[in-house]
């Protein structure tokens, strides 16, 4: 179990992430087998870190590493949503905190739904729903495009907001995040009832 310092620890919480990290080292002869599964059913998304300075993902998406090439542990801690835009800070969807990734040799995160991974050129911009967003270069820029007029954004079931990233750079989307999941199925409020016997046939009278 590894600690990694204060700052570390409090990095680790504000995004999303644990107390403390477990590391796993294999010291015998031959290879061995340890298996990884996210906090809910989904997909794990390999990252290679040696092709990636770092990596902002959003918080609670990252799973585990692994340092077998560089020997260097992966770096995980918050970082600041990079827009410029407050209004992108609040409806982008990415949240005001993100988690900064680097180092090391891959990383893996956990995400719903199809995983599509595309890599923006020089200016290239993606409208992408403000739920989709899993992970992005640090190049990448991060704005919001209104959806539309006053009728479109309040009809058209996709809100009143889209995510604008702009390139250069690599970005991954999920089609079914957590906090869609969470709002097209809603958590049911189970109510107890207060008791009582509830009947309404009484004795039913005699009749003459």
């Amino acid at each position: 179990v590894k600690f990694g310092g204060l700052k570390g620890m409090f990095g680790r919480i504000v995004g999303g992430g644990s107390l403390f990290l477990v590391e796993y080292t294999n010291e015998g002869s031959e290879d061995g087998y340890i298996s990884m599964t996210p906090d809910y059913p989904g997909v794990i998304v390999p990252i290679d870190m040696r092709q990636h300075e770092e990596v902002y993902a959003v918080r609670d998406s990252y799973l585990c590493s692994l340092s077998f090439e560089t020997g260097v542990d992966t770096n995980v801690s918050a970082g600041m949503n990079p827009t410029s835009s407050p209004w992108a800070c609040c409806f982008s969807g990415i949240g005001f905190i993100v988690q900064s990734i680097k180092q090391g040799d891959y990383s893996f995160l956990q995400a719903q739904g199809t995983v599509i991974i595309k890599t923006l050129g020089e200016s290239e911009e993606i409208l992408v729903d403000t739920k989709s967003i899993l992970a992005f270069e640090t190049s990448i820029k991060v704005d919001v495009r209104k959806v539309g007029g006053f009728a479109a954004m309040c009809c058209a079931g996709e809100g009143a907001f889209n995510t604008v990233l702009t390139g250069p750079g690599k970005i991954w989307m999920q089609s079914m995040s957590i906090d869609k999941l969470r709002s097209v199925f809603p958590p049911r409020v189970v109510q107890q009832g207060g008791g009582g016997d509830g009947g309404d046939g009484g004795d039913g009278g005699g009749g003459d």
